[in-house]
């Protein structure tokens, strides 16, 4: 039984997370908060989606005492795309009081999905941002979160990449 190898003495290749680091906020990738609100305005709203996702995921892979919970990002993407179906086949029904009942419904429960998840992200990334910060501790709006969710957050990540720049720089 053997193994075919290309070459025995070359780094083996992984992504690796460090995981064990002061600077955990690293493992979650820079990226511009206007590219965040451009992409989400171009895509309609299915870019937010997917930087929720990939942003949850990632939190949920640091050693962190909170976790976002997964569950309710499940049902706030699918209450969402049902909320976009229902929506596109009420344009070519007659108007009927049902559907829209059942949209504002459906609508309803997406928002307060919506909300759970961007207060469980809050409470995540603040424990990041927070972990060996001492006396120096990074605040999270509750109202900035309610309204910009995935900016805001991608805007406080970039700030926090930008300050272990800073330090490591000096």
């Amino acid at each position: 039984m053997t193994t075919a190898v290309d070459n025995a003495f070359e780094a083996p290749k992984a992504e690796l997370a460090d995981l064990n680091t002061n600077d955990q906020i690293l493992n979650l990738k820079r990226f511009s908060a206007w590219g965040v609100f451009f992409l989400s305005l171009i895509t309609l709203g299915i870019y937010f989606i997917y930087w929720l996702y990939t942003r949850s995921t990632a939190l949920n892979k640091l050693e962190t005492e909170n976790k976002v919970n997964m569950t309710n990002l499940y049902v706030y993407i699918a209450t969402y795309i049902v909320s976009q179906v229902v929506s596109i086949a009420a344009e070519f029904m007659p108007e009927q009081l049902e559907v829209e009942i059942v949209s504002l419904v459906i609508g309803l429960i997406n928002f307060g999905f919506y909300i759970a998840v961007a207060f469980s992200i809050r409470k995540v990334l603040g424990e990041v941002l927070n972990k060996n910060q001492g006396d120096q501790v990074v605040g999270l709006s509750g109202g900035m979160t309610f309204f910009f969710s995935a900016i805001y957050f991608q805007f406080k990540i970039n700030k926090a990449h930008d300050e272990i720049k800073e330090a490591s720089a000096e």
